[in-house]
């Protein structure tokens, strides 16, 4: 009798492995389609917001600068009274050639409390310009306005980029906002990796984001790395006059 229950045992063990298997291979290829969804998103945004933002040219100066980027493309936000927000984006870091490397996935969310009410989607670059600030992001959680300086541009109706100095800031953010938000500011949102997409796009034996920013592999990011070498880095030589 035992050693029937232990033969069922052990085949109804055997019958979950390929159930299993079945089980997660959808979801991670959902998690793969939704990260190179947001990939191409990032690679817009950057686009979009140099477009934009041709006749300031604080914002090519800091990309050129930049240690590394985090972009998110969508930043949802809402609220009555209590408020909250959540956003997926990427984070590419400096390379010794001057290029970037691949991108890691993070989320970014934040929930408030105080005078507010409305509904927002925000684009939202973060221009890192210190290897303390890219130490901050690249660690397990960051919590903006912490540890690091920050100043925040916004663009939106009516708005103009900010032209404050950034000299012994670590990090520059803008912001393209659609939509209306009384209230609250990015200050103590939390930027988490997100380690779900990085092990579905990378494997799980290689999901960390400090080895992933520093290779150069992912065919799917070209998109997003042609539009940032659009900016060339702070150090490289003019070309020379034709």
């Amino acid at each position: 009798m035992t050693s029937s229950l232990s033969r069922r045992a052990i085949t109804g063990g055997l019958l979950l492995v390929p159930v299993a298997l079945a089980l997660s291979s959808p979801a991670r290829a959902d998690a793969v389609l939704d990260a190179r969804h947001v990939l191409e998103e990032a690679a817009i945004t950057v686009e979009r917001v140099r477009e934009e933002l041709h006749n300031e040219p604080n914002v090519d100066n800091l990309l050129a600068r930049s240690k590394g980027i985090l972009i998110v493309p969508s930043y949802y936000k809402a609220g009555f009274i209590l408020g909250g927000a959540y956003g997926d984006g990427v984070l590419v870091s400096r390379l010794p050639d001057g290029g970037f490397g691949d991108p890691a996935f993070y989320r970014m969310t934040s929930g408030s409390v105080g005078l507010q009410i409305g509904m927002q989607s925000a684009e939202i670059i973060f221009m890192i310009l210190t290897e303390k600030g890219l130490s901050a992001v690249l660690d397990d959680e960051f919590k903006l306005g912490a540890n690091v300086g920050m100043t925040i541009g916004t663009l939106g109706v009516g708005a103009e980029a900010a032209t404050t100095t950034n000299v012994g800031k670590d990090i520059v953010a803008y912001s393209k906002a659609a939509g209306l938000f009384a209230g609250g500011a990015f200050e103590g949102a939390a930027i988490k990796p997100r380690k779900d997409w990085n092990a579905a796009v990378y494997g799980v034996d290689n999901d960390n984001p400090k080895a992933i920013v520093q290779r150069n592999q992912l065919r799917t990011a070209v998109n997003l790395k042609d539009a940032l070498a659009k900016v060339p880095p702070a150090d490289t030589p003019a070309p020379a006059a034709q």
